[in-house]
Protein backbone atom coordinates (compact mmCIF):
# COMPACT_ATOMS: atom_id res chain seq x y z
CA UNK A 1 0.00 0.00 0.00
CA UNK A 2 2.95 2.59 0.92
CA UNK A 3 4.61 1.62 -2.59
CA UNK A 4 1.49 2.22 -4.45
CA UNK A 5 1.43 5.98 -2.45
CA UNK A 6 4.42 6.58 -3.49
CA UNK A 7 3.73 5.38 -6.87
CA UNK A 8 0.74 7.80 -7.26
CA UNK A 9 2.43 10.61 -5.28
CA UNK A 10 5.36 10.30 -7.80
CA UNK A 11 2.54 10.59 -11.15
CA UNK A 12 0.97 13.52 -9.74
CA UNK A 13 4.31 15.80 -9.19
CA UNK A 14 4.92 14.54 -13.00
CA UNK A 15 1.73 15.55 -14.16
CA UNK A 16 2.49 19.11 -12.40
CA UNK A 17 5.71 19.67 -14.25
CA UNK A 18 4.69 17.56 -17.19
CA UNK A 19 3.12 21.26 -19.20
CA UNK A 20 4.06 24.66 -17.06
CA UNK A 21 2.77 27.66 -17.75
CA UNK A 22 4.25 29.96 -20.37
CA UNK A 23 3.33 34.52 -20.48
CA UNK A 24 5.44 36.58 -22.49
CA UNK A 25 5.73 40.01 -21.78
CA UNK A 26 3.85 40.97 -25.29
CA UNK A 27 0.85 41.96 -23.56
CA UNK A 28 2.27 44.22 -20.79
CA UNK A 29 1.26 42.07 -18.10
CA UNK A 30 4.30 40.54 -16.84
CA UNK A 31 5.04 42.64 -14.21
CA UNK A 32 1.52 41.93 -12.72
CA UNK A 33 1.87 38.27 -13.12
CA UNK A 34 5.29 38.35 -11.81
CA UNK A 35 3.63 40.32 -8.58
CA UNK A 36 1.19 37.63 -8.34
CA UNK A 37 3.53 35.10 -7.68
CA UNK A 38 5.60 37.01 -5.14
CA UNK A 39 2.57 38.30 -3.11
CA UNK A 40 1.62 34.51 -1.80
CA UNK A 41 5.06 34.25 -0.19
CA UNK A 42 4.99 33.19 3.44
CA UNK A 43 8.06 32.76 4.35
CA UNK A 44 10.65 32.82 1.38
CA UNK A 45 11.90 34.42 -1.68
CA UNK A 46 15.32 33.34 -3.64
CA UNK A 47 15.49 35.61 -6.63
CA UNK A 48 18.36 35.46 -9.22
CA UNK A 49 18.85 37.70 -11.89
CA UNK A 50 21.66 39.75 -14.29
CA UNK A 51 19.97 42.97 -12.90
CA UNK A 52 17.39 43.86 -11.29
CA UNK A 53 15.52 47.48 -10.80
CA UNK A 54 12.29 46.70 -11.67
CA UNK A 55 10.12 49.56 -9.07
CA UNK A 56 6.76 47.46 -8.72
CA UNK A 57 9.07 44.48 -7.67
CA UNK A 58 11.33 45.92 -5.77
CA UNK A 59 8.49 47.51 -3.52
CA UNK A 60 6.60 44.15 -3.44
CA UNK A 61 10.06 42.32 -1.96
CA UNK A 62 11.02 45.43 0.27
CA UNK A 63 6.97 44.72 1.97
CA UNK A 64 7.59 41.25 2.27
CA UNK A 65 10.82 41.99 3.98
CA UNK A 66 8.88 43.81 6.47
CA UNK A 67 6.41 41.36 6.90
CA UNK A 68 9.08 38.69 7.54
CA UNK A 69 10.10 36.86 4.53
CA UNK A 70 13.48 35.76 4.28
CA UNK A 71 14.66 37.56 0.69
CA UNK A 72 17.65 36.20 -1.03
CA UNK A 73 18.98 38.12 -4.05
CA UNK A 74 21.77 37.44 -6.60
CA UNK A 75 23.16 39.65 -9.23
CA UNK A 76 25.79 40.49 -11.52
CA UNK A 77 28.23 42.87 -9.81
CA UNK A 78 28.00 45.25 -13.36
CA UNK A 79 24.47 45.96 -12.21
CA UNK A 80 24.25 46.38 -8.47
CA UNK A 81 24.14 50.00 -8.67
CA UNK A 82 21.03 50.47 -10.76
CA UNK A 83 19.55 47.90 -8.11
CA UNK A 84 21.00 49.76 -5.24
CA UNK A 85 18.64 52.96 -7.14
CA UNK A 86 15.69 51.55 -6.25
CA UNK A 87 16.54 51.32 -2.18
CA UNK A 88 16.13 47.73 -1.40
CA UNK A 89 15.57 47.34 1.69
CA UNK A 90 16.88 43.19 1.65
CA UNK A 91 20.19 41.98 1.11
CA UNK A 92 21.35 41.82 -2.26
CA UNK A 93 24.33 39.65 -2.96
CA UNK A 94 26.77 39.98 -6.10
CA UNK A 95 29.42 38.12 -7.42
CA UNK A 96 33.23 39.22 -8.30
CA UNK A 97 33.74 36.36 -10.93
CA UNK A 98 34.97 37.31 -14.76
CA UNK A 99 31.77 35.36 -15.35
CA UNK A 100 28.55 36.72 -15.94
CA UNK A 101 25.39 35.86 -13.47
CA UNK A 102 23.27 35.81 -15.96
CA UNK A 103 20.35 32.96 -14.99
CA UNK A 104 16.87 34.62 -15.08
CA UNK A 105 14.61 33.14 -12.00
CA UNK A 106 12.67 33.47 -8.68
CA UNK A 107 11.38 30.60 -6.11
CA UNK A 108 8.96 31.47 -3.76
CA UNK A 109 8.47 29.26 -0.38
CA UNK A 110 10.10 26.38 -2.17
CA UNK A 111 7.06 25.48 -4.42
CA UNK A 112 6.53 27.69 -7.21
CA UNK A 113 9.62 29.03 -10.20
CA UNK A 114 9.12 31.59 -12.25
CA UNK A 115 12.28 31.22 -14.63
CA UNK A 116 13.23 32.60 -18.11
CA UNK A 117 14.38 34.98 -20.96
CA UNK A 118 14.36 38.17 -19.18
CA UNK A 119 15.50 40.13 -16.00
CA UNK A 120 13.77 41.49 -13.87
CA UNK A 121 14.51 45.14 -14.63
CA UNK A 122 11.97 47.43 -16.30
CA UNK A 123 13.10 47.48 -19.82
CA UNK A 124 13.28 43.29 -20.28
CA UNK A 125 9.50 43.16 -18.53
CA UNK A 126 7.98 46.35 -19.91
CA UNK A 127 9.26 47.29 -23.26
CA UNK A 128 11.52 43.91 -24.36
CA UNK A 129 10.09 40.84 -25.87
CA UNK A 130 11.01 37.76 -23.42
CA UNK A 131 9.46 34.96 -22.33
CA UNK A 132 8.77 33.17 -18.56
CA UNK A 133 7.65 29.74 -17.45
CA UNK A 134 5.64 28.85 -14.59
CA UNK A 135 6.25 25.60 -12.37
CA UNK A 136 4.11 25.03 -9.86
CA UNK A 137 6.45 22.31 -8.51
CA UNK A 138 7.93 21.33 -5.16
CA UNK A 139 10.83 19.17 -7.26
CA UNK A 140 11.70 22.00 -9.59
CA UNK A 141 11.99 24.45 -7.20
CA UNK A 142 14.31 22.07 -4.90
CA UNK A 143 16.41 22.17 -8.17
CA UNK A 144 16.37 25.92 -8.78
CA UNK A 145 17.41 26.10 -5.08
CA UNK A 146 20.19 23.93 -6.12
CA UNK A 147 21.21 26.11 -9.43
CA UNK A 148 21.47 28.75 -6.11
CA UNK A 149 23.26 26.94 -4.05
CA UNK A 150 26.04 26.28 -7.28
CA UNK A 151 25.82 29.78 -8.65
CA UNK A 152 26.83 31.02 -5.04
CA UNK A 153 29.55 29.00 -4.49
CA UNK A 154 30.84 28.71 -8.43
CA UNK A 155 30.35 24.94 -8.68
CA UNK A 156 28.82 22.70 -11.42
CA UNK A 157 26.14 20.68 -11.73
CA UNK A 158 25.07 17.58 -14.02
CA UNK A 159 22.13 17.77 -16.35
CA UNK A 160 18.91 16.90 -14.15
CA UNK A 161 15.54 15.32 -15.75
CA UNK A 162 12.73 16.15 -14.34
CA UNK A 163 9.11 14.53 -16.14
CA UNK A 164 9.39 15.56 -19.63
CA UNK A 165 12.16 18.57 -19.26
CA UNK A 166 16.05 18.17 -19.04
CA UNK A 167 17.30 21.32 -16.77
CA UNK A 168 21.16 22.27 -17.62
CA UNK A 169 23.39 24.62 -15.33
CA UNK A 170 25.77 26.71 -17.76
CA UNK A 171 28.86 26.61 -18.41
CA UNK A 172 28.32 23.45 -19.64
CA UNK A 173 29.65 22.26 -23.47
CA UNK A 174 27.08 18.93 -22.76
CA UNK A 175 24.17 21.70 -22.78
CA UNK A 176 25.77 22.81 -26.15
CA UNK A 177 25.90 19.55 -27.40
CA UNK A 178 22.43 18.58 -26.33
CA UNK A 179 20.87 21.83 -28.26
CA UNK A 180 22.82 21.05 -31.47
CA UNK A 181 21.89 17.20 -31.46
CA UNK A 182 18.09 18.78 -31.02
CA UNK A 183 18.62 21.25 -33.85
CA UNK A 184 20.11 18.48 -36.59
CA UNK A 185 17.02 16.04 -35.35
CA UNK A 186 14.51 18.99 -37.06
CA UNK A 187 12.73 16.58 -39.62
CA UNK A 188 10.18 19.60 -40.77
CA UNK A 189 10.98 23.10 -39.01
CA UNK A 190 12.78 25.21 -36.68
CA UNK A 191 11.75 28.27 -35.35
CA UNK A 192 13.52 30.47 -32.83
CA UNK A 193 14.29 34.25 -31.36
CA UNK A 194 17.25 35.36 -30.18
CA UNK A 195 18.98 37.75 -28.84
CA UNK A 196 22.76 37.12 -29.18
CA UNK A 197 23.90 34.66 -32.17
CA UNK A 198 27.47 34.30 -32.28
CA UNK A 199 27.94 30.34 -32.25
CA UNK A 200 29.53 29.34 -35.09
CA UNK A 201 28.22 25.49 -34.50
CA UNK A 202 24.30 26.69 -33.73
CA UNK A 203 24.77 28.30 -36.80
CA UNK A 204 25.97 25.39 -38.72
CA UNK A 205 23.11 22.90 -37.27
CA UNK A 206 20.28 25.53 -38.70
CA UNK A 207 22.37 25.67 -42.04
CA UNK A 208 22.54 21.91 -42.27
CA UNK A 209 18.93 21.76 -41.50
CA UNK A 210 17.68 24.17 -44.19
CA UNK A 211 19.98 22.72 -47.03
CA UNK A 212 18.01 19.52 -46.15
CA UNK A 213 14.74 20.56 -46.70
CA UNK A 214 13.84 21.85 -42.77
CA UNK A 215 11.98 25.15 -42.86
CA UNK A 216 14.41 27.54 -40.01
CA UNK A 217 12.64 30.65 -39.49
CA UNK A 218 13.67 33.41 -36.88
CA UNK A 219 13.82 36.24 -35.52
CA UNK A 220 17.32 38.81 -34.15
CA UNK A 221 18.02 41.67 -32.36
CA UNK A 222 19.50 44.59 -34.28
CA UNK A 223 22.23 43.70 -31.88
CA UNK A 224 23.35 40.92 -34.23
CA UNK A 225 24.04 44.08 -36.76
CA UNK A 226 27.92 44.17 -35.42
CA UNK A 227 27.95 39.90 -35.20
CA UNK A 228 30.71 38.61 -37.14
CA UNK A 229 27.30 35.86 -38.56
CA UNK A 230 25.27 38.16 -39.78
CA UNK A 231 25.48 37.82 -43.44
CA UNK A 232 25.15 34.10 -42.75
CA UNK A 233 22.18 34.30 -40.48
CA UNK A 234 20.03 36.32 -42.82
CA UNK A 235 20.82 34.47 -46.14
CA UNK A 236 19.10 30.60 -46.40
CA UNK A 237 16.92 30.84 -43.67
CA UNK A 238 13.89 32.73 -43.10
CA UNK A 239 15.32 35.03 -40.46
CA UNK A 240 14.74 38.97 -39.76
CA UNK A 241 16.27 41.12 -37.93
CA UNK A 242 14.05 42.76 -34.97
CA UNK A 243 13.96 46.59 -35.28
CA UNK A 244 10.97 47.95 -33.26
CA UNK A 245 11.11 45.45 -30.38
CA UNK A 246 14.42 44.44 -28.69
CA UNK A 247 14.49 40.55 -29.38
CA UNK A 248 15.35 39.60 -26.06
CA UNK A 249 14.49 36.14 -25.97
CA UNK A 250 16.78 32.89 -25.91
CA UNK A 251 13.99 30.44 -27.56
CA UNK A 252 14.13 27.61 -30.55
CA UNK A 253 11.12 25.40 -31.26
CA UNK A 254 12.08 21.86 -33.21
CA UNK A 255 9.05 20.60 -34.90
CA UNK A 256 6.51 22.16 -32.92
CA UNK A 257 7.64 19.44 -29.95
CA UNK A 258 10.68 20.87 -28.49
CA UNK A 259 11.35 23.38 -27.00
CA UNK A 260 14.76 25.27 -25.83
CA UNK A 261 14.62 28.31 -23.79
CA UNK A 262 16.32 29.50 -20.74
CA UNK A 263 18.72 32.70 -20.26
CA UNK A 264 21.65 31.69 -22.64
CA UNK A 265 21.91 32.96 -25.65
CA UNK A 266 23.24 31.33 -28.87
CA UNK A 267 26.44 32.33 -28.02
CA UNK A 268 29.96 30.77 -26.88
CA UNK A 269 29.67 32.90 -23.87
CA UNK A 270 26.58 31.73 -22.72
CA UNK A 271 27.25 27.68 -23.26
CA UNK A 272 30.88 28.21 -22.06
CA UNK A 273 31.40 30.92 -19.54
CA UNK A 274 28.17 32.41 -17.97
CA UNK A 275 26.05 30.93 -15.29
CA UNK A 276 22.64 30.43 -17.03
CA UNK A 277 20.23 27.82 -17.04
CA UNK A 278 18.41 25.71 -20.40
CA UNK A 279 15.52 23.73 -20.69
CA UNK A 280 14.95 21.54 -23.01
CA UNK A 281 11.35 20.98 -22.81
CA UNK A 282 8.82 18.27 -24.98
CA UNK A 283 5.45 19.48 -24.98
CA UNK A 284 3.51 20.14 -28.04
CA UNK A 285 1.27 22.65 -25.82
CA UNK A 286 4.27 24.79 -25.08
CA UNK A 287 5.55 24.69 -28.67
CA UNK A 288 2.40 26.40 -30.67
CA UNK A 289 2.42 29.48 -27.77
CA UNK A 290 6.33 29.79 -28.46
CA UNK A 291 5.45 29.76 -31.71
CA UNK A 292 2.79 32.10 -32.12
CA UNK A 293 4.75 34.62 -29.99
CA UNK A 294 7.54 34.41 -32.67
CA UNK A 295 4.87 34.97 -35.69
CA UNK A 296 3.70 37.78 -33.31
CA UNK A 297 6.86 39.25 -32.85
CA UNK A 298 8.21 39.05 -35.99
CA UNK A 299 5.09 40.98 -37.66
CA UNK A 300 5.51 44.10 -34.78
CA UNK A 301 9.14 44.67 -35.44
CA UNK A 302 8.75 44.73 -39.49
Amino acid sequence: MKRLLVFILVLIEAALVAVPSVFFTDDGRAVQRILNVLEDAQEEVILVSYSLDETEIMKCLNHLERRGVRIEVMIDDSTVDRAFAKSPEFEIRSDTAAALVHSKFLVVDRQVVVFGTGNFTEGSLREDSNSFLVFESPSVAELFLRYFEAIETGVSLDEVNIGNIDFYLCPSQEARKRVIKELMGARREICFAMFAFTDPEILAALKFCASNGVRVTGIVDSWNEDSPLREYLTSGMEVDEGGAVTIHDKTFVVDGETVITGSANASLSGWGKNREVVAIIDSRELAKEFVNHFEYIRGVSR
